[in-house]
């Protein structure tokens, strides 16, 4: 079996185990091993765990009961409470009956299409089973019956536009001699690298991300600004009033012209002060003051950066102030249920790596979260960056793994309003 790119071996995400009990301590089997990656991401999780005593079997296939259980969990399809069974040889009683029967009711397994209702849920599931489940279990059309394999004669008709999709998709991965191997069946370490696949899959378009700029450096506007209208991008600044319209800083008509391209105007406090270091009555006025000028300006307020460590005691004081705030110097995305007071960012500078980079917006990608980035500068493309800044060209390269991932490009409100509920 081949090994997957670099993207989707980056993936790590949480899901539930197929497993009868996942483990923390290392893998003591799969060392050297070709899904070494996949399974080392996977084993802590509640998908594919490994077993009591250490060891994973990387080698030893899955069965129908089990692949299918593991579907239905690792797509968060809600467990159906039926009562009768649709297929002769699973019984009500058995572990796997409600996933098997979740998987009839959504359209996934299909009764009919079996041999005088016999299931066989405890035998080994064939390559070509988990094609079709898969493709099923995403709700893909089924259009082409070109396989792309050499071995596509030995397909069964049935099979051949379910095999199709994965194919295109790299849902599924052939063996280097180009075969398919329809009937092989899969192994656990298989299983983990087609459901890291899937769930990569089903994750597109429901992740989010924002980029953020602070303090109004003019390299925002001649640098960055440009960059995201080229990718349809919209962005955040984050100012201080008193650095608005000084040297090397936007003026109030640059800020006016980036929100009239999509953009939005937040505060970052008065004098980016402490707040820990402050009272009540002088937290209000870091607050108010920015937003009146804000106002005054013609400019948006509906978002603050709290300005160095956030802090908890002025977050009741925020919330009558401003409708969000986002932190600084995080290294998480943000995961629904998400505090609109409380968001993370995470700092866009030479400290953060590719590797990382990437990472980030896996995650979100798998767990349909949020991921916003911050950063203070932008130089030109063959510059190197100010401190907390980068170039041009790390954004435009962040700006395609992203377009990559179709993941989301959204302003601090509009990820809001659709991750936050309260």
């Amino acid at each position: 079996m081949k090994k997957t790119t670099w993207l989707i071996m980056a993936i790590f995400f949480y899901i539930v185990t197929l497993v009868p009990a996942a483990v923390a301590n290392p893998l003591n089997d799969v060392a050297g091993h070709w899904a070494e990656g996949y399974i080392t991401k996977l084993a802590d999780t509640s998908v594919m765990g490994g077993y009591p005593d250490g060891s994973f079997h990387p080698e030893a296939n899955v069965t129908r009961e089990e692949f299918i259980k593991c579907l239905i969990l690792a797509l968060k399809i809600p467990v159906y409470g039926a009562v009768e069974s649709s297929y002769a040889d699973v019984g009500n009683t058995s572990w796997s009956f409600p996933y098997i029967e979740t998987a009839v009711v959504s359209g996934i397994l299909k009764p009919e299409e079996s041999v005088n209702g016999i299931l066989k849920p405890g035998e080994p599931i064939p390559r070509v089973e988990v094609a079709r489940l898969i493709v099923r279990a995403l709700k893909l059309a089924v259009e082409s019956n070109y396989t792309g394999y050499d071995d596509g004669i030995n397909i069964p008709p049935a099979y051949r536009g379910y095999v199709s999709i994965v194919y295109e998709r790299n849902l599924m991965s052939g063996y280097p001699d180009g075969t398919f191997r329809p009937w092989n069946p899969v192994t656990r370490a298989e299983a983990s690298v087609i459901l890291v696949r899937l769930i990569y899959e089903s994750g597109k378009g429901t992740g989010l991300v924002t980029i953020c700029y602070d303090h109004s450096s003019k390299s925002i506007f001649d640098n960055a600004f440009p960059l995201h209208q080229s990718y349809g991008y919209p962005g955040v600044n984050y100012i201080l009033p008193s650095n608005v319209g000084s040297r090397g800083m936007m003026t109030i008509a640059q800020l006016q012209e980036m929100e009239q391209a999509g953009w939005e105007t937040g505060s970052h406090s008065k004098n980016h002060i402490h707040f820990k270091d402050l009272r009540d009555r002088e937290i209000r006025q870091q607050l108010l003051q920015p937003k009146e000028w804000l106002q005054k300006n013609g400019l948006q307020y509906a978002s603050f950066a709290y300005p160095f460590w956030f802090d908890t005691d002025p977050y009741p004081v925020v919330s009558e102030y401003h409708e969000s705030a986002v932190k600084c110097f995080g290294n998480k995305i943000n995961i629904p249920p998400i505090n609109r007071y409380n968001l993370e960012r995470i700092m866009l500078d030479s400290g953060l790596a590719n590797d990382e980079l990437t990472d980030l917006l896996d995650q979100a990608v798998i767990q349909g979260g949020w991921v916003i980035f911050y950063t203070h500068s932008v130089t030109e493309a063959n510059q190197t960056p100010a401190n907390h800044g980068i170039n041009q060209q790390r954004l435009n390269e962040l700006f395609q793994e992203i377009k990559n991932r179709g993941l989301k490009v959204v302003t601090v409100s509009e990820g809001v309003s659709l991750k936050c509920l309260d």
